[in-house]
């Protein structure tokens, strides 16, 4: 294989990280890559300010360029190849994600349209979670409009997903996993049977755990009261609810995961509420499935996941662990990046296709 790209838009900046082979190794003569570049760039639409990225594309002959790409809504169910089509149906999403669709389209138009590349292929968070049961998903709201489409879904379905098929591989496919990804919006999947049964986040990622920066479950009310009695439009309270809330605000200061674990006492109040949370996701997770066979953390904190788990993981036991089964739940821990999971699920996905 040429050089690979993996490409993360994080609001308008994205992160690359270029691949390349170094060689043939293990028992299935898989190929290994290793990271030649990485950094990130500024992207804001379709204009000259974007030759960063043109030049980051043309500066290395690569075989495919892989897009993570947070909302994928019901369209999209697997991993993407772009061709015109997939323009048209993110386009009809846009009411539903007006934050994030608009410039992902002018990124995947960007390569697909002007830069010569054999293969843009897209990865969807949202599309582990597209087949949600209906008590899950959906919301006691009267909207009849097709545009906003509320519904429940994840938005960390590629680790959920990695996670699975390491555990499926360790106990096999009958298993009831509590899967927990420690990024800056944590998230808490329960996944029956290889198939996703609950998460904890909601229309958007603001919904469930507080995160870093982010609120996670208010009621609805505190909005109308930011607009009613400070004056507020959509974005100041967008703002206020996304970049200024969550563990930050409650420490005080803009902090982390990591930051609030590492044992100072003044990240006490945020560290307890993020537990709790976290906690009650996990009871819900265990109430539906009957209790746990595993447990797995990921995400881009997961060294934190230690002590996370020595605090959950005797409050979970206690509720649910049946003595006379005499079988205790597995617990893991899955350390790969996202980069990682994006170029692992690009190479399988190259390789099935290869001779298409």
């Amino acid at each position: 294989m040429k050089n690979l790209i993996v490409l993360i838009p994080e609001g308008f900046f994205v992160k690359y990280f270029v691949y390349s082979p170094k060689g043939i190794s293990g028992l299935e003569g898989e190929e290994n890559f290793e990271v030649v570049r990485k950094g990130k760039v500024k992207f804001r639409g379709l204009g000259a300010s974007n030759a960063d990225i043109k030049n980051l594309i043309e500066s290395h002959k690569s075989e495919a360029v892989a897009i993570r790409l947070l909302y994928g809504g019901n369209e999209f169910k697997e991993v993407t190849i772009y061709d015109e089509s997939v323009t048209e149906k993110l386009e009809r999403l846009i009411p539903q994600s007006p934050l994030h669709i608009p410039l992902s389209i002018r990124l995947i138009k960007l390569l697909g349209r002007t830069i010569p590349i054999p293969d843009v292929i897209l990865l969807f968070e949202t599309a582990f979670f597209v087949n949600l049961p209906l008590q899950e998903r959906i919301y006691a709201v009267n909207d009849k409009s097709d545009e906003t489409n509320a519904r429940r879904f994840g938005y960390h379905g590629l680790f959920h997903d990695v996670a699975l098929r390491k555990i499926e591989q360790k106990l096999g496919k009958e298993c009831r996993i509590i899967s927990i990804c420690l990024e800056p919006v944590p998230e808490v999947a329960a996944i029956y049977n290889g198939k996703p049964i609950m998460v904890s986040s909601g229309s958007t990622p603001l919904d469930g755990i507080p995160g870093d920066t982010t609120c996670g479950e208010i009621d609805p009310g505190i909005v109308l009261l930011l607009e009613e009695k400070k004056r507020w439009g959509p974005e100041m309270i967008n703002d206020m609810l996304t970049r200024k809330s969550g563990l930050s605000a409650i420490a005080g200061e803009r902090t982390s995961i990591d930051e609030i674990f590492d044992g100072d006492e003044k990240y006490a109040p945020a560290r307890k509420i993020l537990e709790y949370r976290i906690l009650l996701s996990c009871g819900s997770a265990m109430a539906l499935m009957n209790g746990f066979d595993a447990l797995i953390f990921s995400g881009k904190y997961i060294r934190s996941a230690g002590k996370l788990s020595e605090w959950l993981l005797p409050k979970l036991l206690e509720a649910s662990y049946d003595k006379f089964k005499l079988k205790l739940p597995a617990i893991y821990f899955l350390r790969d990046s996202l980069e990682e999971i994006i170029l692992n699920k690009m190479v399988h996905y190259l390789l099935q296709h290869a001779d298409t």
